[in-house]
């Protein structure tokens, strides 16, 4: 299997995820004014529990993912068939049932756990059918998505993924505007979106492993694949009720309302981690093949890399964030949300290393560390956001989401790596966030100078990158490339200057 360059598939990865972040900054602002806070914030809840139940997905997508990588060499089709054909049917099946359980269990939740206004309860009621069948597309998506990038072949992938985000965003938001701005008019929209690009994923993955035979499940592949893929569910429960149980507490405490208030920071902060998941999504296949030693040279080197692109990158938010949603959103929504923001932007660049470290450990067949660890902090969390909410209000649920995706990120490192050195060389990009932090929460600029102090803050995080991370030196002053493909390609130096390739690793 001829593959292409680690720098190559970062550059799909990271313009993907760009252009999917673009696509809701221009829409997030319309269904807000079209359809209200309430109805925003009620449907933030809806597709959060949607998402939840996606752990009926049992682990098997990536599953799938790590053993079609391992089945690179063409006369390996065969193989490759059975793990397809075999995934396939399981999430079918398993996308189905779970559709059904979540539209008696979904219903239940939002009639008797949630304030719902008594105007919105027709509308959720008559959309729910449709959220259950988005269900089982959902399952389908991720199988085909996993075979496109076990051969590496990102920008399809990628091409698709933001093809779905256009239509999954812009068809709802134009329901709104020439039909209604009730959730039972934008909901189906949404829905019906989502199974066409479904449809036009699986077309391209299947078209690259033609020709499957529908009859090609295997038992012990299906087998081998749940008992990877259970300890994958095991986080594919816990994962995402740690993601959004702030929300659900604070719909329940403070109210929808605040939900929006909440939850439009915390997407853009998580979308705002394009370069880790994109790194994590391209390091995986590879992960997937290599030796442990071979993996753990070239994680410690993307750790750093990572560490200060990505710190550039909040430290340059934290203080342009309030001029952006003054902009974007007003000056009401932004007295409340920026502080937030800001405070959920330290969080996610510590975060980051977290994401590397799972591609990491599942790549080398550990998804048990990274399932156990969200099974002991889940509860933990809860407490602590339950307290800190109740104090703080939304600044205390932002404060807890910090804290646990800290403990997190520094329990994984002692259990995947321990060695320190990564974690020195990141001092002065954690300054420099520090400093970003206490100068936004501090002063308040105008949005031109702003800009140029967030510049001048990216520029300094760079400077600092030349001077302590040897990847990122070496790589500027060896290649002569333009600025996009600078970013791309660190990656690609990581791996190049990495141990020489072994008969695991052609």
């Amino acid at each position: 299997m001829k593959l292409r360059g680690i720098k190559t598939n970062l550059l799909f990865n990271v313009l993907g995820s760009i252009l999917s972040l673009l696509v809701t900054l221009v829409t997030l602002p319309l269904y807000i004014s079209y359809i209200g806070e309430a109805r925003y914030g009620l449907l933030v809840i809806v597709w959060r529990l949607l998402g939840y139940f996606g752990f009926l997905d049992l682990g098997l997508s990536r599953a799938s993912a790590n053993a079609l990588a391992k089945l690179g060499d063409p006369s390996m089709r065969a193989a490759r068939e059975k793990v397809l054909v075999t995934a396939l049917w399981l999430n079918l099946t398993f996308g189905t049932l779970g559709g059904l359980l979540f539209y008696f269990t979904g219903i239940f939740f939002i009639d008797h756990l949630l304030s719902v206004p008594p105007d919105l309860k027709p509308e959720i009621e008559a959309s729910f059918p449709w959220i259950a069948c988005s269900l089982p597309f959902a399952l389908v998506s991720g199988i085909g998505t996993g075979a496109l990038e076990s051969r590496e072949r990102f920008l399809i992938a990628n091409m698709l993924t933001v093809g779905s985000s256009v239509f999954g965003l812009v068809l709802p938001v134009i329901c709104a505007v020439l039909i209604s701005p009730s959730l039972a008019a934008v909901i189906p929209a949404a829905v019906i979106a989502r199974g066409l690009s479904v449809l036009f994923s699986l077309i391209f993955a299947l078209r690259e492993e033609r020709p499957l035979n529908p009859r090609s499940f295997d038992r012990q592949r299906c087998k081998s694949l749940l008992s990877y893929g259970g300890w994958i569910s095991v986080s594919g429960i816990i994962g995402p009720l740690l993601g959004s149980v702030d929300q659900l507490m604070i719909g329940a405490v403070l109210g929808l309302a605040a939900v929006t208030h909440y939850s439009i920071p915390m997407s853009l902060v998580v979308r705002s981690q394009i370069l880790a998941w994109a790194l994590s999504r391209t390091l995986f296949p590879r992960l997937s093949r290599i030796t442990r030693e071979e993996a753990n040279d070239l994680v410690d080197k993307a750790i750093v890399t990572l560490g200060y692109a990505y710190g550039g990158i909040c430290a340059a938010a934290m203080v342009f964030i309030t001029p952006f949603f003054v902009f974007w959103m007003g000056k009401e929504f932004a007295f409340v949300s920026s502080p937030i923001a800001e405070l959920l932007l330290t969080g996610a660049w510590i975060n980051g290393f977290a994401i590397t470290l799972f591609a990491l450990l599942q790549g080398q067949g550990r998804p048990d560390i990274v399932a156990k660890l969200h099974t002991i902090e889940i509860l933990p969390y809860v407490a602590v956001l339950w307290l800190l909410m109740n104090f703080f209000g939304l600044m205390g649920a932002a404060a807890a989401w910090t804290f646990m995706v800290t403990a997190e990120a520094v329990v994984l490192f002692l259990l995947a790596r321990g060695r320190p050195a990564p974690l020195l060389q990141l001092i002065p990009v954690l300054l420099i966030i520090l400093a970003s932090y206490l100068y936004a929460n501090l002063w308040t600029a105008t949005p031109a100078r702003a800009l140029l102090e967030g510049i001048l803050l990216s520029f300094a995080t760079g400077v600092c990158a030349l001077l302590f991370d040897p990847s990122t030196r070496a790589f500027v002053f060896s290649l002569r490339l333009p600025e996009p493909l600078r970013l791309a390609g660190l990656t690609g130096l990581i791996y190049t200057r990495s141990k020489k390739p072994t008969a695991r690793n052609p």
